[in-house]
């Protein structure tokens, strides 16, 4: 690089993902124009792929309509010798995640509270400017961004924020659906309770998403980490999250209101739009005089991020020149051409170029697939509301409820306002009984109907099952949200029949899925899923390592690996210290460096020990008891959530993954400082173990 991709030259490589790569491209054009650019362009294993093809234009038709100052803009779409790309926005910053990574990195331990808010009203500009937008003819496209997470927050060295990657945004009117992937869309860790169970989505979901980085901007904590990404889940929807002041005192009473507000459970008990929360967050600043600026948040971060930007000044004039050289070969190319076709035929014409067709016609593409849309789904509006009520109770309470089989977001006792009078199919159901189900019909004379479920215990054949099976084999499994306690393969039983069900799988390393599954009374429903390994970041590495004998053991630095060979890791891109350890063999140690995106394979054959004649000593092997008092480690979970101690020392906020500590006795202490409940436990940790405790408080 840099060379030629259509009508741009692509100045470097940016990223790359599990579905495009992202390049710096420069854009010229006449009267000495020019502009940077990102070319998001499609990897070439997926070109040929025509749902993903479709999943991209969706991407760019509901992207391009949004010209927001924070929102990224999408200038173009098309196609170069068979590669589609999309033209985007370039923002010269670093997303958010980045931000916290540099802090670290240059000692600054908190972030500061008035660009912590500087950027979270941006972000609430951008995404009330796209939940409300409107189509040409002024129907609400009913926009969700669906991944606000930090990835996906910009900020400019100009003291802007942008909100990108509306790649997998759904307008709430689309022809597209994303079920054909079966994939959760999304961060898992800044998942809505909702999002999580796989229920439709509004606006609020990306409130609550939005809430979670407040919350973590503000406390300097996680949220939302559990030890994999099915407890995370659980976290989110059954956990008790704790109240930002617990981890931050100096946080301001009517600022913790704000957060609590953006993360309640219910979303009807949330802000109701996103301009809701920027109006409440702005009349907090200025009752507390805050300095929130976008000119001292630039100053920020170009102190913060001073030495990169040095070096990209730098790496983009290179570029430039180089990129100068390019279109004047180009030019002198093309001049050649012309001359020998005006020499051979004696008329100087000019080829038109096939490329601006090119785009024109995807353009048109996307034209005549929304004129469709829009076509079948003329007429079709937001909820439709009425003077209809239903009061619905059960015993017990708590129930699920399904409206003409559509599930809602309530349960039981809940009253169910602005239904259009007419006949509905009301079926309650909660896990263990079998579903009550009844017809009521709403007319003006009798427009509110109310329904008392006495639901009961049901017989075995009166339920279904389902049969999991996913490759590769051990994903945890979730049911409409709750946990099974099972992992694939897999048979979950007692599945009411009849209505639609959201099974999900999750293993560590590969592609949260979700599958629709509706079950027959006493039929087993057969559910495969294929995994997709997770798209490694820049900072990742995956590492397979195969030994002989297959029960050794693998250690990277302090954290040893048991259950057999191969063992496939994927750690952060660092150089390691690797050790291969077992009883009768002679201990592998090596220096091994992983680069970041990238995948490795090593395989270690461990020599036999030679014993001395009449079983003395061995030869310098050492094997695992080479690891005798050396450190363990220890993983501490706790519902709800707690602060840890060991031996006095603080080890943080649950879950606790993976802590190396000295082999031995230890008193761990669990505190939960919203409850003011405390247990104090004993636990035994063993040299290359890892000591797994589970805390109920």
């Amino acid at each position: 690089m840099p060379r030629r991709f259509g009508k741009y030259t692509l100045m470097r490589k940016l990223a790359t993902g599990g579905m495009a790569e992202l390049f710096l491209a420069l854009q010229r054009s006449v009267a000495g124009f020019e502009k940077l650019i990102v070319v998001k362009r499609v990897l070439p294993n997926l070109a040929q792929d025509r749902s993903f093809i479709e999943l991209l234009l969706t991407e760019a038709r509901i992207a391009a309509t949004l010209n927001h100052p924070n929102v990224a803009h999408i200038y173009d779409v098309g196609e170069v010798e068979g590669q589609f790309y999309i033209a985007m926005e370039h923002i010269h910053g670093e997303d958010l995640r980045s931000i916290v990574r540099q802090m670290k990195k240059v000692g600054v331990t908190a972030f500061p509270l008035e660009h912590a808010l500087a950027i979270v009203l941006g972000c609430c500009a951008g995404l009330a400017y796209a939940h409300e937008k409107r189509d040409l003819d002024g129907e609400p496209m009913n926009i969700v961004h669906r991944d606000v997470s930090p990835q996906n927050i910009l900020v400019t060295f100009t003291g802007d924020v942008k909100l990108v990657d509306f790649g997998i945004a759904k307008a709430g009117r689309s022809h597209m659906e994303d079920t054909g992937s079966g994939q959760l869309k999304g961060k898992v860790p800044y998942m809505s309770p909702e999002q999580a169970q796989g229920l439709p989505l509004d606006g609020r979901s990306d409130i609550f998403s939005l809430g979670i980085m407040l919350f973590e901007l503000c406390t300097g904590k996680r949220l939302f980490r559990g030890a994999s990404e099915m407890d995370t889940l659980k976290m989110i929807v059954e956990g008790q999250y704790p109240r930002p002041r617990a981890l931050n005192p100096n946080l301001h009473p009517k600022l913790e209101q704000i957060i609590l507000r953006s993360l309640e459970k219910d979303p009807g008990r949330r802000y109701q739009s996103a301009r809701d929360m920027q109006a409440e967050l702005e009349d907090y600043i200025r009752e507390n005089q805050l300095k929130v600026s976008p000119l001292s948040l630039a100053a920020w971060m170009q102190q913060l991020f001073g030495e990169k930007l040095q070096q990209q000044r730098q790496m983009l004039q290179e570029g430039r020149q180089l990129a100068e050289v390019i279109a004047a070969q180009a030019a002198a190319e093309e001049e050649a051409r012309h001359s020998h076709e005006g020499t051979s035929s004696g008329v100087r014409t000019k080829q038109p170029s096939r490329a601006p067709w090119i785009v024109m016609a995807m353009m048109g593409l996307v034209a005549a697939v929304g004129a469709v849309w829009f076509a079948m789904t003329q007429g079709a509006s937001s909820a439709p509301t009425g003077p209809g009520v239903l009061a619905l109770s059960s015993t017990p309470p708590g129930a699920a409820i399904l409206i003409d089989g559509s599930r809602r977001e309530e349960r039981t006792p809940a009253t169910i306002e602005h239904l259009p009078l007419g006949r509905y199919a009301v079926t309650i159901t909660a896990d263990g009984f079998a579903p009550f189900r009844q017809e009521v019909e709403l007319t003006e004379s009798a427009a509110r109907a109310e329904i008392a479920a006495t639901l009961e215990r049901p017989s075995a054949s009166a339920m279904g099952v389902a049969r999991i099976e996913t490759t590769p084999p051990g994903a945890r499994i979730l049911l409409d949200g709750a946990d099974t306690d099972l992992v694939s393969p897999a048979t979950v039983s007692g599945i009411e029949p009849g209505v639609q069900h959201t099974i999900v799988v999750s293993l560590d390393g590969w592609v949260t899925q979700t599958a629709p599954v509706m079950v027959s009374a006493g039929a087993v429903q057969e559910v495969r899923l294929t995994l997709e390994r997770t798209p490694l970041a820049a900072t990742e590495h995956l590492v397979t390592i195969t030994t002989d004998p297959p029960e050794a053991r693998v250690q990277l630095d302090t954290e040893w690996h048991s259950g057999g060979s191969p063992y496939v890791l994927r750690v952060p891109a660092r150089r390691y210290r690797l050790r291969v350890a077992r009883d009768g063999f002679r201990t592998h140690e090596r220096e091994i460096a992983l680069a970041g995106g990238e995948q490795s394979e090593l395989r270690i054959d461990l020599e036999r020990e030679r014993r001395a004649a009449g079983g003395g000593g061995g030869g310098g092997g050492g094997g695992e008891a080479a690891a005798a008092g050396g450190p363990g480690n220890v993983t501490i979970d706790a519902r709800p959530w707690c602060n840890v101690t060991l031996d006095g020392r603080p080890l943080g906020q649950t879950p606790i993954v993976n802590r190396s500590v000295a082999s031995g006795r230890h008193t761990v202490v669990c505190t939960n400082p919203d409850s003011g409940q405390s247990r104090t436990m004993q636990i035994d940790v063993h040299p290359g173990q890892t000591t797994r405790t589970r805390i109920t408080l």
